[in-house]
C-alpha cells in the first residue's frame, strides 16, 4: 500500500524524468501555462510506470468493474501496466478507426453490458474522457468510474459529474506543487504563479 512518503517520492521521480515541467507551454486550447504534464515519457521508465500502476490500483481495487480501459495515448501503457501486475483484462480505444481489416475503434475482447473502468494520466476539462466513454457506450459497455493520476483542477471531475460519471483523482496539481515546494524542487514564486494560473483557467472551463 502506498503511504504518504511513497506518494511524495513518486512525484519527485516524475519531476526528475521531466514528466512534470515548469516554464512556458502552449496548451491544446491555446492558453499559455507555467507548467506542463508530460506523462508520455513513462514508457521509457518501466520502474516508475510500475509504481504508477501500483498507485492506480489503490484506487481501482475498491471500485466495481469488469474491464480496464486505457484512454489514448498515455492511458494505454498505464492500463497495460495495471493489467499485467493485477492479471486483469483490459481494452483500449483507438484515436481513429482503422480503414482496413476489422475497422474497429476498440481493441481487445469484451462483452456487452460489462462495466468498463476508464484510466488516464491527466484530466483538464474531461473532453477526451467523454469521447472515450461515448465510444464504449455505443458498443454496449457501461461506464461508471474514471480514475486519473493528476487533476489539473480546471473543472474536469465536476464536468464529468454533471454527465453522471465519477472521476477519482490520485493527485491534484496543487498537491504536486506542495510536494515539490516542500522538497525545494520549485520556488515559492513558481508555485504561486501556477496556482494563480489554475484559479483563472478553472473559472473559464466551468463557465462552459
Amino acid at each position: 500500500m502506498f503511504d504518504v512518503s511513497s506518494k511524495e517520492q513518486l512525484i519527485l521521480d516524475l519531476h526528475t524524468i521531466n514528466a512534470i515541467k515548469f516554464g512556458e507551454f502552449k496548451l491544446k486550447s491555446g492558453i499559455l501555462s507555467p507548467y506542463y504534464l508530460d506523462l508520455r515519457v513513462l514508457v521509457s521508465y518501466p520502474h516508475i510506470l510500475g509504481l504508477v500502476a501500483d498507485v492506480f490500483w489503490e484506487k481501482l481495487r475498491v471500485l466495481n468493474f469488469d474491464i480496464i480501459v486505457g484512454v489514448p495515448y498515455t492511458g494505454i501503457p498505464i492500463a497495460t501496466a495495471i493489467s499485467l501486475k493485477q492479471n486483469h483484462s483490459m481494452i483500449f480505444v483507438r484515436k481513429e478507426r482503422k480503414e482496413h481489416g476489422t475497422k474497429k475503434l476498440i481493441e481487445g475482447e469484451f462483452h456487452k453490458n460489462q462495466i468498463a473502468l476508464v484510466v488516464d494520466d491527466v484530466i483538464t476539462n474531461g473532453e477526451s474522457k467523454i469521447e472515450t466513454i461515448k465510444i464504449l457506450e455505443e458498443e454496449g459497455l457501461e461506464v461508471k468510474d474514471i480514475v486519473v493520476l493528476i487533476d489539473r483542477q480546471q473543472g474536469g471531475p465536476e464536468l464529468l459529474k454533471r454527465a453522471n460519471y465519477n472521476c477519482h483523482v490520485i493527485y491534484t496539481v496543487n498537491e504536486i506543487f506542495d510536494i515539490l515546494l516542500k522538497h525545494k524542487q520549485i520556488s515559492q514564486e513558481m508555485a504561486k504563479k501556477c496556482l494563480k494560473f489554475n484559479r483563472k483557467t478553472r473559472k473559464q472551463f466551468l463557465k462552459k
